[in-house]
């Protein structure tokens, strides 16, 4: 198995490796996994903000997409 080109396959497989590690029992390891929590942090929002772009009025002229881009 080779994981040199797959960057989230080898992020995994080294997570898992270190979480079957005993020195990780007991400590906080919430950092490992704080980019793939921004990114579905991230994903949400834009979900949020699409579907709310569907419905006229819902969002205000100066938070739209496309006011920002006036610049």
């Amino acid at each position: 198995m080779t994981l040199t080109k797959d960057l989230p396959a080898f992020k995994s497989q080294l997570r898992d490796f270190l979480i079957q590690l005993k020195e990780f029992f007991g400590q906080d390891n919430q950092d490992m996994y704080s980019e793939e929590a921004e990114t579905a942090l991230a994903q949400q929002r834009k979900n949020e903000m699409e579907l709310a772009l569907r419905v006229p009025g819902m969002i205000r002229p100066q938070d739209r997409p496309e006011f920002n881009n006036m610049d």
